[in-house]
């Protein structure tokens, strides 16, 4: 009877055990699939931003090497983008707008359309700045040229203009000489002249622009174009 009671107890111990063990088991398991759920879920939450942020730099490496139109690309393609990769796009739309306005000779458009920089990419800056410092150059160089054009222009005019048509329409308009004005031929075609006139102040230091007339020497008839 002892010996009966004895192995009842063995059995009844071992199957108790095998029963912690087993839960023990399957609370591991269980805590080993939460954990992996949490994982995934963590990548899945990241992802988006990692790839955003991969997109950024993949973006800026395209800008220093001159491959802006395919910065560009690669950041429209990109979902979920973030603020950065967002303020980046609007940079290089900005700035391929510019470019193309620059190549087509328009510079005042290419100058107008590099509006401040949104993004915090240094390539993008640079790209910027040096644009704008082509853009600068030919702003002058086409102003100097235009100021040149328009000298010989009025030379050409005032030697096609003769002194009894400018004294003939100052005289008309009140536009003496002994009240500080000036005319300058601008064209001639003609009876008709394009003539600017000009009005010193009192010591003689500023000449302020009074208008652009045409007048037509031959019926007298004046128009202020501006």
């Amino acid at each position: 009877m002892i010996v009966n009671k004895f192995f009842k107890n063995v059995s009844v111990g071992a199957a108790a055990l095998t029963l912690v063990l087993t839960l023990a088991g399957c609370g591991n398991s269980q805590s080993t699939v939460s954990s992996q759920k949490n994982s995934s879920t963590t990548r899945n939450t990241q992802s988006p931003e990692n790839d955003s942020m991969r997109v950024v730099r993949s973006a800026n490496r395209s800008i220093r090497n001159n491959n802006f139109q395919e910065a560009y690309d690669n950041l429209n393609s990109t979902n979920n983008r973030s603020s950065e990769a967002e303020n980046l796009k609007g940079d290089l739309q900005n700035y391929l707008t510019a470019k193309r306005a620059y190549n087509n000779g328009d510079y005042q458009t290419a100058s107008n359309s590099l509006k401040p920089l949104k993004s915090t990419s240094t390539a993008m800056r640079d790209a910027y700045a040096s644009l704008q410092s082509k853009i600068n150059k030919k702003q002058i160089t086409k102003t100097s040229t235009s100021s040149s054009s328009q000298r010989v222009a009025n030379q050409q005019a005032s030697n096609k203009t003769s002194g009894g048509v400018v004294e003939a329409f100052a005289n008309k308009m009140g536009f003496t000489g002994e009240k500080g004005y000036s005319i300058i031929p601008t064209s001639a075609s003609g009876n008709i002249y394009k003539l600017e006139v000009r009005q010193n102040n009192s010591d003689n230091t500023v000449s302020n622009m009074v208008g652009i007339y045409q007048y037509n020497s031959q019926t007298g008839a004046v128009t202020k174009l501006q």
